[in-house]
């Protein structure tokens, strides 16, 4: 009896791991998964002159939200660099 209730236990536990992966929220749709390394890339484009954009990249492990590391990059300028008060 004990027997079949271990096994019965360890088979509970078995589905439910495999189950798990299926409840995950999904990723938004600007965000890609590599290797559990989450990355969101987000492109603006400047109200004030449409030639400047502005992109952010954020990176996160696992999820969108875990240790987030976020970089700017601003296109159209010639410097990379986003002029004051374009966005």
């Amino acid at each position: 009896m004990i027997k079949r209730m271990i096994m019965l236990f360890a088979v509970a536990l078995l589905v439910l791991a495999l189950a798990l992966p299926a409840f995950a929220a999904p990723l938004p749709d600007n965000c890609s998964r590599d290797q559990g390394t989450v990355t969101c890339t987000t492109t603006t484009t400047s109200e004030k002159n449409d030639k400047f954009t502005q992109t952010e990249t954020t990176t996160s492990q696992g999820n969108t939200t875990n240790k987030q590391r976020s970089s700017t990059e601003c296109g159209g300028t010639g410097s990379g660099k986003c002029p004051p008060g374009q966005f």
